[in-house]
């Protein structure tokens, strides 16, 4: 390849790495709220209702037997929604919370077995199982025994609160959303190309449309410790006449330098400019500068 054959951009390696890091901690986050909204709360939820279940039996088998009127063999729930929200009530929940603190209440151990019952209707309530099928006990005294050999030696599971499992499916939104929106601005970037001719000092842009250093009218580095350039293009410009340019040098290798060999160009430095004729020192027409600078 000759040194004036046009040079494409690439992808600056450093800005590559950046993305692909953000993108893989965006939709691990997401992934991570993913599974516990849909595995690990769910299962914890699970654990905590059927810990709330053996709470509930056991508080209907001492109703049983000393409560005029409760039946272990009735600790079905037919409705669980509609009773859930009625000990749910101000009124009945908070009698039931003040009998259930008063051993010499005639009520001690049904508020008790009402209040456990509540616990439990709502345990099931929070990992969407609030159903008849969930809640119906074909025998109460064998699923009593059967979840006291489970449970007696067990720790008792934490419960799960009303936000806990939609927080995990919000997070999981918000970050698959900004791990799309990084993907596809990753394809957006990557898709872009500008061109470089050296010869000519000409950049192509993206559009197709091009510029060389006389095209120049001011090179904005207002932005510059943010790798970002304005290239403010003259009016007699073809297609950008008059236009405002945005260009992130940090995304793509190679554009930085371009822009600044075109700024060398057209807005040479004092050091590089031409030196005044009329100034003090300046070598006559025709002299030598050894001579000028030995008179």
């Amino acid at each position: 390849m000759s040194e004036t054959a046009p040079t494409k951009s690439t992808l600056n390696r450093p800005w590559v790495l950046k993305m692909l890091i953000f993108i893989v901690v965006v939709l691990g986050f997401g992934s991570w709220g993913y599974y516990d909204a849909a595995v690990a709360y769910p299962a914890r939820g699970e654990k905590f209702a059927e810990w709330a279940e053996w709470q509930y039996l056991q508080a209907g088998a001492g109703a049983d037997r000393e409560e005029f009127g409760w039946f272990l063999s009735n600790a079905s729930v037919t409705d669980p929604v509609a009773d859930l929200e009625y000990l749910r009530g101000e009124e009945e929940h908070a009698r039931n919370r003040e009998a259930a603190t008063n051993p010499d209440s005639r009520s001690y151990r049904r508020a008790n077995a009402l209040l456990a019952r509540q616990v439990w209707l709502e345990g099931l309530r929070l990992v969407g199982q609030l159903k008849p099928e969930r809640t119906t006990i074909d025998n109460p005294r064998q699923r009593l025994e059967d979840l006291t050999t489970q449970w007696s030696s067990a720790t008792q599971p934490k419960p799960l609160s009303g936000f806990d499992i939609p927080m995990q499916w919000g997070i999981m939104v918000v970050c698959y959303a900004v791990g799309v929106y990084l993907i596809v601005l990753f394809l957006r970037v990557a898709v872009k190309k500008y061109t470089w001719n050296p010869g000519e000092q000409r950049l192509t842009l993206p559009g197709g449309a091009s510029i060389v250093p006389a095209d120049l009218e001011e090179v904005d580095k207002r932005k510059w410790d943010k790798f970002i350039v304005f290239l403010k293009v003259r009016e007699g410009h073809e297609t950008l006449g008059g236009q405002e340019i945005r260009i992130d040098t940090y995304r793509h290798a190679n554009v930085e330098g371009w822009i600044l060999e075109m700024e060398r160009t057209q807005f040479p430095s004092e050091e590089e400019a031409e030196p005044d004729a009329d100034a003090p020192g300046a070598p006559a027409d025709g002299e030598p500068a050894d001579a000028a600078a030995d008179s």
